[in-house]
């Protein structure tokens, strides 16, 4: 049969046509159902994701906000998610609250000079007769007035600072030296209001997540007359004390076997477009705050800076920047990887088998009751847990869309392999990063209560005083107690030591759990 570009035969070309146009027809009908395919399997993946995000918000908002499995589910001696070696309390039993009971009828306070005062004035002028040099003046004084707390009690108080004058026999200036009794210590020179009661207004609002303007209406209802202008002065002295102590404290982290968790959350500033953010450095012997107007990794760098040891963080993106810090070992989070199959237990039934693997991670953890034990079992017991979840992850991901939710958790687990597991190598990383959560629980709470803070200063004083209040809690005193002794020792210009170190020395070391030496960290 000769070629068709030869062909002369009308008949034979008309064949050829009609043959052609039903190989067109064919082709566009094959072709419009591959496009049709291909839009169903482009919808079916959207409609996944959005299903997905969906579920996952409406577990978020209206869920009880728990993340245990239901009972029947569970393994017998579940012990959640907290691993008890690395949150064991520093100082031994917990510092009880001081009882306060009210005056009954006193006033009127007299603040005499010590036989120490007067001596060290006679020295300062070159008289040698030290505190037999002065003489009381009777009937002389100088009286201020103090506002003070007592059981929610508010009583004015009067201060009678008695006069002294030098004995003439020693008055060689030529004039009257009369000296003055230093009075009661205050949180700044001058403040009309005593450091209990400013104390008190600190940790109602930063411990206890009371607005100012709650706590003024209070106040008015007990007849005290203040506006909020003043109580938020109050807390600003109290964090100019916190704030000397925030470096010390960060190196009391510092210096802790246990690793650092990092962290953060959003910080509003009212009238700004855009939220500032509360950082958090924290492990068992205090937590460091520290407000930024960014989310940037460069802050989280900026507060390790001059660490050496290990740090837990979740899998946001700004914590690569410490990744290339030296000395610096990261872990990641086994709670997120958790909560990535959680948050997605009733769309995919391979979920379950996730958390059942993860949970046996931490029931594993739990089971030790020192270090020793732990080096131990991570090493025969936790590999193998670990080794059984990558195959599952592995054999998993290949029965799923790639935009499937369940590929997404996967995918988490698989991305930060690396960081998850390195727990198997450093025994001073714990396996989640919950010690962070908790740190930054109450910063949560205080937004929610007072919505952040109106200026830049504001959340600067907050992070101070927060700095102290939450160390405080996690090393067993009472925060009001120590911002009361360190205003005092700041006042008589002492020294005063960290929550960490004062707990040591009034509580002492707890007993309970032997830690290794810093250095002791490979597995």
């Amino acid at each position: 049969m000769p070629p068709v570009e030869v062909e002369k035969n009308i008949e034979v070309l008309r064949q050829y046509t009609l043959l052609l146009q039903k190989e067109v027809a064919r082709l566009a009908s094959e072709n419009a159902s591959l496009k049709n395919a291909r839009e169903a399997t482009k919808q079916e993946w959207l409609d996944e994701k959005l299903r997905d995000q969906y579920s996952r918000l409406q577990k978020k908002f209206f869920s009880s906000g728990t993340e245990t499995l239901p009972r029947e589910d569970r393994a017998v001696g579940h012990k959640k998610e907290q691993l008890k070696l690395h949150g064991v309390h520093p100082s031994g039993e917990k510092e009880k609250e001081q009882g306060k009971h009210p005056f009954k009828g006193i006033s009127i306070f007299n603040w005499k000079m010590s036989e120490r005062e007067l001596k060290r004035e006679s020295l300062i002028r070159g008289i040698n007769a030290e505190a037999e040099a002065w003489e009381e003046i009777p009937g002389l004084c100088q009286e201020s007035k103090e506002i003070t707390v007592h059981e929610r009690i508010y009583v004015e108080l009067t201060h009678r600072q008695w006069k002294y004058g030098l004995k003439k026999k020693y008055n060689k200036f030529g004039k009257a030296v009369i000296l003055t009794s230093p009075g009661p210590p205050k949180v700044r020179s001058g403040s009309r209001y005593s450091i209990d009661f400013a104390v008190s207004v600190a940790v109602d609002k930063y411990g206890f997540h009371m607005p100012l303007e709650r706590q003024r209406r209070k106040m008015e209802g007990q007849g005290l007359e203040i506006d909020v202008k003043t109580l938020y002065g109050l807390c600003e002295g109290v964090a100019e004390h916190c704030k000397s102590m925030e470096e010390r404290i960060r190196q009391d982290i510092f210096q802790d076997f246990c690793a650092l968790h990092v962290d953060e959350t959003p910080w509003p500033i009212v009238g700004k477009d855009s939220d500032g953010y509360m950082w958090a450095v924290s492990n068992r012997r205090g937590a460091m705050y520290r407000f930024e107007p960014t989310r940037s990794g460069k802050v989280a760098e900026e507060m390790l800076e001059g660490y050496k040891g290990a740090a837990l963080t979740d899998g946001f993106s700004g914590y690569n920047r410490i990744k290339k810090l030296p000395d610096l070992r990261v872990g990641a989070c086994w709670a997120h990887a958790r909560r990535e199959f959680f948050d997605r237990l009733g769309d995919y039934s391979e979920a379950k088998e996730a958390v059942a693997l993860i949970d046996r991670l931490f029931e594993i953890e739990a089971k030790a009751t020192s270090f020793e034990e732990l080096r131990e079992l991570r090493e025969k017991e936790s590999k193998k847990i670990l080794e059984e979840y990558k195959q599952w992850l592995l054999a998993t991901a290949g029965k799923h869309l790639s935009q499937s939710g369940i590929r997404d958790a996967i995918n988490y687990s698989l991305k930060f392999w690396k960081e998850l597991t390195l727990f198997t190598q450093d025994l001073s990383l714990p396996l989640s990063n919950n010690d962070a959560e908790r740190a930054l629980r109450h910063i949560v709470m205080g937004r929610k209560n007072f919505n952040g803070s109106k200026t830049i200063n504001g959340a600067d004083t907050a992070a101070s005083i927060y700095t102290v209040i939450e160390t405080c809690k996690r090393v067993g005193l009472e925060p009001a107690n120590y911002l009361k002794y360190l205003i005092e020792e700041r006042w008589y210009r002492e020294k005063p030591k960290t929550p960490y170190e004062y707990a040591m020395e009034k509580l002492g070391a707890q007993e309970k759990v032997t830690f290794p030496k810093k250095e002791a960290w490979k597995i």
